[in-house]
């Protein structure tokens, strides 16, 4: 610190200079500007310099050799005899100009400018040097306005250079506006989605810095505009910034630029300490989460996992309504035979193992192409979202009796989802496996994260495991002898039963479509419902042709097939929004910030606790924890415990949130970890209660 407080008195912004006599003048509208000789005469051989002195209106601003997001940055072009030098800008520290959403760096009130001067030694002495500077600028306010102009002057020479004492003040003004030479160490790393910069040394104090915040030399190398995460610990400071959306290789060499630095000096004081920085590639995340150990689950035990976790996945509340449509299913058969009950319970488990299979290959083969998937990633395609949310409807509408799928079917069986029949069983188990996904249960997520390490046999056996344990009630029901005299007769009370269950669906869709509106933004809400009438007018058509004959048919059929094609013309205009676009994490309880992996390992490097909220707007289990075990007990325990919480949105594919999920051998949310001070991360129940998070808090 007392290192960094010398630099700071030592580059305390001087008085005002008194302006010297000058060389020549370009004044414009907006900026007053003089050019000045270090020397009055110039000895040719030596060294010399000049300076660009620019007096800007108050309000307007000019720009810095990387101006930022707009801007042009401050040129002059010299005509100079041959063998005579004018050499590149000293350029004063940058400023930001923050014009939102876009950030500018430049130079508002005054900036000097210095650039070197070479009279070669053959030079004939007195005889003066011919200068013409042609200077440019772009000067900002709300507007900006390219201003321009012409000045010649001669530099005078002699034997004995003669220095111009009357512009010592200058330049030591400009020596003041200048970066300090850095005194510390720094690297850099760089991840494919940001920046981050490490700088070791003594001296910077949390308890004293403000603010921090880093200009790089070279444009579209950062997002000017996005928030600078700093972290201090005893060995340095950590700084990480998103990369700009213009970086795509990954930058190669030194980085340069200036690093900010604003103390607190007491009371109401700043001190501001600007520093020349080069940075070298080099590991800057060592302290970061690199995982944990690989699952330890042998495949026996990970298919036991899985049966166990789909005998839960029944107790999950995104299951409820479906189950609820086999429920009536069951009380239909439950008086039949034997074998037919058997039949029945079959067809529904093999309805719940057809998209168990279906799902592990598509997973094995995205895992196989590189990609970073898991368990759900289907609901983070708007159009799956979409097309679910409808089938929901539909199922709902026939249970309402607005159609009947087997009066269409020819005999070939009763209602595909209605309860009814071999084939309404089948297709009940396969709706049953596709609802399942947004929620994950105990014992599943450590079977699921195991199942993509090991080879495509295993996975499929653990996944069949899976379907055998969401399947394996109705199965057992269906086999168990008694079970048909302890159920009511079939009568009226079924056909009630059955449209009173049509308003679960109907709950199902209207959730799905509050995902879509969160997946694919809030203009997507007024096209998904638009949708949804189309659905229900289809379905109507379609009960009014199974009720028609001749042209009515065909008319009903033919409106209910254009209402269908111009449901997914409409879900053809739904398009990903990305979680930066989607309003953030606003909503979620207690002061929390948006998941990162630079930001995590920033905190990690610092030895600070961090609590990791995985969560989905499509995960009904993490949605529930949200509600019951996110409330004023867990705020207070982050506050007192003085743990940074960090949420990531899974809701759209994130490879960052992905390939932490990774890191813990799971592949879906929920995840609750919490990294502690010290030791290893502990990873949280996927069913949360208040006390259990809190306790959990209080250990790190």
């Amino acid at each position: 610190m007392k290192r960094l407080l010398a630099l700071l008195l030592a580059l305390a912004p001087t008085a005002a200079v008194a302006e010297p006599a000058t060389l020549a003048r370009v004044d414009t509208e907006f900026v007053k500007s003089g050019i000045v000789a270090e020397d009055a005469v110039v000895a040719p051989g030596a060294p010399s310099r000049l300076a660009l002195a620019m007096d800007i209106e108050p309000g307007w601003h000019t720009y810095w050799k990387n101006s930022g997001d707009s801007g042009q940055a401050v040129e002059v072009t010299w005509t100079v005899p041959d063998g005579v030098e004018i050499g590149a800008f000293n350029w004063p520290a940058p400023h930001r100009q923050p014009f939102p959403p876009m950030m500018n760096y430049g130079y508002s009130d005054r900036a000097v400018f210095t650039m070197p001067l070479s009279v070669p030694q053959d030079w004939p002495a007195g005889k003066p040097v011919e200068v013409t500077a042609d200077v440019y600028w772009l000067v900002c306010e709300m507007v900006c306005i390219p201003e321009r102009g012409e000045a010649s002057f001669s530099i005078p020479t002699g034997e004995t250079a003669v220095s111009n004492t009357s512009a010592a003040p200058l330049f030591r003004e400009a020596a003041d506006m200048r970066a300090t030479d850095s005194p510390f160490e720094a690297r850099y790393d760089y991840d494919g989605t940001h920046l981050t910069l490490r700088f070791d040394g003594e001296g910077f104090g949390a308890d004293r810095l403000e603010d921090v915040y880093f200009y790089p030399s070279e444009w579209g190398l950062i997002d000017h505009a996005a928030t600078q995460v700093a972290t201090t610990d005893p060995k340095g400071l950590t700084l990480v910034i998103p990369k700009s959306t213009e970086q795509e290789p990954a930058p190669e060499g030194t980085i340069r630029g200036v690093l900010e630095l604003v103390e607190r000096t007491g009371g109401e004081g700043t001190a501001t300490l600007s520093l020349a920085v080069a940075s070298e590639p080099g590991s800057v995340s060592g302290a970061g989460f690199t995982g944990i150990a690989a699952s330890t689950l042998s495949l026996p035990m990970a298919i036991l996992f899985a049966f166990v976790g789909g005998l839960i996945l029944n107790l999950m509340p995104c299951v409820f309504p479906v189950l609820a449509l086999k429920a009536i299913g069951f009380a239909g058969s439950a008086h039949e035979s034997a074998g037919k009950r058997l039949s029945h319970g079959i067809a529904y488990t093999l309805g719940v193992l057809t998209l168990f299979v279906v799902l592990a290959g598509v997973l094995v083969a995205l895992k196989e192409t590189g990609a970073l998937v898991g368990w759900g990633f289907q609901l983070q395609n708007p159009l799956i979202v979409a097309g679910l949310a409808y089938l929901l409807l539909v199922v709902g509408l026939n249970l309402s009796g607005v159609f009947d799928v087997s009066a269409s079917m020819a005999g070939a069986g009763e209602g595909m989802t209605s309860g009814g029949g071999v084939t309404g069983a089948y297709f009940t188990g396969a709706l049953a496996a596709v609802v399942a996904t947004p929620c994950t249960a105990p014992f599943m997520a450590a079977a699921l994260g195991a199942a993509l390490t090991m080879s495509t046999p295993a996975t499929m056996a653990i996944f069949i495991a899976l379907g055998f344990g969401l399947a394996a009630p109705f199965l057992l029901l269906s086999v168990l002898p008694g079970v048909a005299s302890r159920m009511p007769k079939p009568g009226m009370w079924m056909v009630r039963l059955k449209e009173l269950l049509a308003f679960p669906m109907y709950a199902s869709a209207a959730w799905l479509l509050t995902v879509l509106g969160t997946l694919a933004g809030p203009g997507s809400i007024l096209i998904a419902l638009m949708g949804a009438v189309l659905v229900g007018l289809a379905a109507w058509a379609f009960g009014v042709a199974q009720r028609s004959a001749g042209r009515g048919r065909v008319l009903g059929y033919g409106t209910s097939a254009a209402a269908l094609a111009a449901v997914v013309a409409l879900c053809l205009q739904f398009t990903i929004v990305q979680p930066s676009d989607r309003g953030g994490i606003a909503g979620y309880a207690g002061p929390v910030e948006p998941f990162s992996a630079a930001r995590l390992d920033a905190l990690l490097a610092a030895g600070e606790p961090v609590f990791v909220n995985m969560t989905a707007d499509w995960c009904i289990t993490c949605k529930v924890n949200e509600k019951v075990a996110f409330g004023e007990g867990f705020q207070t325990a982050l506050e007192e415990n003085g743990v940074t919480y960090l949420v990531g949105d899974w809701t759209a594919r994130d490879p960052e949130i992905t390939a932490l999920l990774q890191k813990f051998g799971r592949v879906g949310v929920p995840l609750y970890a919490i990294f502690p001070r010290d030791g290893d991360p502990v990873l949280l129940p996927q069913i949360l209660t208040s006390d259990r998070i809190v306790e959990a808090l209080g250990k790190v």
